[in-house]
């Protein structure tokens, strides 16, 4: 065997380690993989149907239920759109210019007071003397029983309030005798009630 310097055994083991050694460019490639953090990929958002559903659906509802309200005549006209125009009816004087047999109705508004007088006192029976005492109880009977059903009755209410939506108009008396009568304003001094029944006005309502 052929001995070795030290040298030369420092030259033969650096031969040897040659082959072993990583080039530059996997020195560089090791060194970024080491010291680069790499970026984190971006979390996929899932989407929850259900409660996007839910919501949808009570959207809906909701606007349903708002058009119905605007849409219908009267209930509506009391509702969050209404405008109160209670204090603008104060000194007005309604007299119903259509004829109906039960009813011909006189109102006031004055001093907070609501007067609803009907001026019909059945004069297509009274005083008739073609008919017997009979017929004329069973008219009066008919007559009474047909002024039951009417929305508006006779008296004095003094806790009234008027709400307007566009030219619609509703009278409302809170209570146990307490009513709701709408109007529709068809002539800058003429209305007619939800039953058909017109009135003409002494002033310009609001």
């Amino acid at each position: 065997m052929t001995p070795y310097t030290d040298d030369e055994l420092n030259r033969e083991l650096g031969n040897l380690r040659k082959p072993f050694e990583p080039s530059p460019a996997r020195k560089r490639a090791m060194r970024q993989a080491v010291f680069t953090a790499k970026q984190p990929r971006p979390a996929r958002r899932v989407l929850h149907w259900k409660p996007l559903l839910v919501s949808f659906i009570l959207l809906i509802g909701i606007i349903s239920a708002t058009t119905v309200l605007i849409g219908k005549p009267g209930a509506s006209v009391t509702g969050w759109f209404a405008k109160d125009v209670t204090d603008s009816w104060e000194n007005t004087i309604m007299e119903q210019t259509s004829r109906n047999e039960v009813v011909r109705y006189y109102i006031v508004f004055q001093e907070n007071n609501l007067h609803i007088e009907n001026t019909n006192i059945g004069e297509t029976f009274m005083g008739n003397v073609n008919i017997t005492q009979a017929e004329v109880e069973k008219m009066a009977e008919d007559h009474q029983a047909k002024l039951a059903k009417m929305t508006m009755q006779p008296g004095d209410y003094p806790d009234y309030t008027v709400k307007k939506k566009k030219g619609m108009y509703t009278i409302t008396v809170p209570g146990e005798n307490g009513f709701s009568y709408t109007l529709e304003k068809t002539a800058p001094r003429l209305f007619t009630g939800e039953d058909g029944i017109t009135y003409s006005v002494n002033n310009y309502t609001d």
